[in-house]
């Protein structure tokens, strides 16, 4: 294995209570009914805007472009500012970056979650070494399941998606979507936020225990 690629709010981190908490500060400013962790938990997985367009949505408010634009940046806002300890890894993570990392293996992120917030929680985690590259939501012009972010985490380390050594660990139907596109080998989580059957999803090994990653990647 030479590289391996994760996304990161449902995958590395447990991120629904944090974005709960943001939503509902954003709902509270327009006077409309809370979330709850389910509700969020329903709405991501596409970026903010796709999140909080769902979230209005929900609550009768659809179609103003402006109050939409201004409530993705009110929430950026927020989420950048949002501890480490709102966003806890899950079980197993950090010994699973530390085990593929000590054997040489390039790690990196590939996520749709904007720059500011993104690069602050990894250093927030003390996760900054780990990483040899970072795409985010606003790293290109096209976000995932578009194949190009994807792509260009690849290209940075040197390698085509369709690489063997080249492996992409998700947990939802958008990053399944996504690896096919690119024509990666996809590693599914199966404890993060995915709304279909782990059989609906196209992937080459399924895993809930991270300490389960390394063996299955050198399967």
């Amino acid at each position: 294995m030479k590289a391996v690629i994760f996304d990161l709010d449902g995958t590395l981190v447990d991120s629904v209570q944090a974005v709960t908490d943001i939503g509902n500060a954003l709902m509270a400013e327009l006077d409309l009914a809370p979330l709850s962790v389910t509700e969020t938990r329903s709405y991501i997985g596409n970026g903010a805007a796709r999140f909080i367009e769902r979230a209005l949505a929900a609550r009768g408010i659809s179609g103003d472009a402006s109050l939409l634009a201004a409530r993705v940046e009110r929430f950026e806002e927020l989420y950048a500012q949002a501890p480490g300890s709102a966003n806890p890894p899950f079980p197993g993570v950090e010994a699973a970056l530390h085990a593929l990392k000590a054997r040489g293996i390039r790690l990196g992120l590939c996520t749709n979650k904007p720059g500011a917030p993104t690069h602050n929680l990894v250093a927030a985690l003390g996760w900054s070494d780990f990483f040899d590259v970072v795409v985010t939501g606003d790293t290109l012009s096209t976000r995932k399941p578009d194949p190009a972010p994807l792509a260009y985490a690849a290209k940075v380390l040197a390698l085509s998606p369709e690489d063997p050594g080249f492996a992409y660990v998700g947990d939802s139907e958008v990053d399944a979507e996504t690896a096919v596109a690119a024509k990666a080998r996809f590693f599914l989580f199966t404890e993060g936020y995915r709304k279909s059957p782990v059989t609906a999803l196209p992937h080459e090994a399924a895993f809930s225990d991270f300490a389960d990653l390394e063996a299955l990647l050198n399967g």
